[in-house]
């Protein structure tokens, strides 16, 4: 439900506890996400779009439904990633007709980036979490909920471009 334009500095009632769960402070928010900014050496674009995760994480404590958009940009923001670091190895594709293919997904972007020693990560879990947003859900999140998948992405985002990793790998 939109808010009444008086009350759109009043905490969303997630936050304050009358509503669903007792949420986290407006400054917890702020510090567990100013924890997770992304290097310099991460290309603007994903730290751009990485950014606007952590303001929407940020802000839905006036706003609680921009947690779940939150939830849904982190995977997409990941694939942007995937696609800046890998993706031209994908490029060029054809089937056994000679048809072009569609470009690599999630999915075989992440499972590429772990077998060449990209990341480390259980790449299988974070499929499941993204598709559980990509593909709807009534999942009620909270702030720690989030938190968690938020962290795993964002240390892989980190990984893929760490400058040591970026110098071996075509």
């Amino acid at each position: 439900m939109l808010k009444d334009g008086c009350n759109l500095l009043s905490p969303d009632p997630y936050y304050a506890g009358s509503a669903g769960f007792v949420g986290s402070s407006l400054e917890a928010l702020h510090g567990d996400m100013s924890a997770l900014a992304l290097p310099d050496y991460v290309p603007e674009s994903v730290r751009r779009s990485h950014d606007g995760i952590r303001n929407a994480c940020i802000y839905s404590y006036f706003a609680y439904d921009l947690l779940t958009l939150a939830s849904a940009q982190t995977f997409p923001c990941l694939e942007l990633a995937l696609r800046l670091r890998i993706g031209h190895q994908f490029t060029g594709r054809t089937t056994r007709k000679g048809k072009a293919m569609r470009p690599a997904m999630l999915a075989e972007l992440l499972e590429a980036a772990n077998a060449q020693g990209l990341v480390a990560a259980d790449v299988r879990s974070i499929t499941m979490i993204r598709n559980m947003f990509a593909h709807g859900s009534d999942t009620i999140l909270n702030a720690p909920m989030f938190l968690e998948p938020f962290r795993y992405v964002t240390a892989m985002i980190i990984e893929l471009f760490d400058p040591a990793k970026v110098a071996h790998v075509p």
